[in-house]
């Protein structure tokens, strides 16, 4: 037959390490110090080992605690996933959703199907907000992220959605101010539009296909976020290199035309970015599903 294991002892272990005193972790689970104090005695009784020792100023885990308290915490994560993936599975969307995307992908790509999903799932309240910095404060605000700037944060679970390629736009109603533009080093004639956070400051590498080419340009304008530049460039400010699904949307490509088509500058990357804890929530997991759709234009999942 086999020994019954008190799991309840266990999470009361894994509370007194992580608070560092029984009465921190009596405080966070809401029973009395002498429960946790007779539990833990008992586990080191059943065990035949000490799992903790105490100082002058905290409890701290004894080398075999310390093994133990990895393995249980390894067990906790292993349920949460079971209880997660549980919970996902048939469940619809609902609670709360927050997304969080760079300015122009979130504008014209996101946006739409935030109004999408939120039609479809009415028990899901859907928070939005377009921020092309990654400050501390927006760091902890999201369940989703989209980006298509990569983060610096290795405790996120990342995926590549999409993909975009950069092309040189000009306004519609302006390309013929500036006569016919055959080659890249006539672009140096134009009034070039720049972004704030354009990686490469030297210049622009663009590619046909078969051969590669380094371009600078002098900018008359630096602008951010990404949107005030394609705002200027159909204002007829200037040229500019925008990414394809900017100059591609529906709403937009009246009022944009193609300078040397066959060039196009360096691609990109769609990611979703979202919290190991949070990417099995129905919510976060369709959603995610519903924008990777949309950067690769098809329909969204019934």
């Amino acid at each position: 037959m086999k020994k019954k294991i008190n799991f309840n002892a266990m999470i009361y272990f894994i509370s007194v390490v992580e608070a560092g005193s029984v009465s921190a972790a009596a405080r966070t689970l809401g029973v009395s110090k002498s429960v946790i104090s007779k539990s833990i005695c008992d586990l080191e009784l059943s065990l035949q080992t000490s799992l903790l020792v105490r100082t002058s100023k905290q409890i701290l885990p004894t080398r075999a605690g310390e093994a133990f308290y990895k393995q249980c915490i390894a067990g906790v994560r292993t349920i949460e996933a079971a209880y997660l993936d549980a919970q996902y599975h048939g469940a619809s969307p609902q609670g709360e959703l927050r997304v969080l995307a760079n300015a122009a992908y979130g504008r014209y790509v996101v946006f739409p199907v935030i109004q999408a999903f939120a039609e479809r799932y009415p028990e899901c309240r859907v928070s939005f907000k377009l921020a092309d910095d990654v400050s501390e404060a927006n760091m902890v605000w999201f369940d989703v992220a989209i980006r298509t700037r990569s983060f610096e944060n290795h405790a996120l679970h990342v995926r590549r959605i999409g993909s975009f390629k950069r092309q040189i736009v000009i306004g519609r109603e302006h390309r013929d101010r500036f006569g016919p533009i055959e080659t890249l080093d006539c672009l140096r004639q134009l009034p070039f539009i720049d972004y704030v956070n354009h990686i490469d400051q030297s210049g622009w590498t663009f590619t046909n296909g078969l051969s590669e080419r380094h371009v600078q340009f002098q900018s008359r304008i630096t602008l951010g976020p990404i949107n005030l530049v394609l705002e200027s460039v159909m204002d007829g400010q200037g040229f500019s290199v925008l990414p394809d699904f900017l100059c591609e949307h529906e709403a937009l490509s009246p009022r944009l035309v193609h300078l040397l088509p066959d060039w196009s500058a360096q691609s990109g990357s769609i990611l979703a970015y979202t919290y190991p804890t949070r990417q099995r929530l129905a919510a976060v997991r369709l959603f995610v599903e519903w924008v990777a759709c949309a950067a690769q234009g098809i329909p969204f999942p019934n």
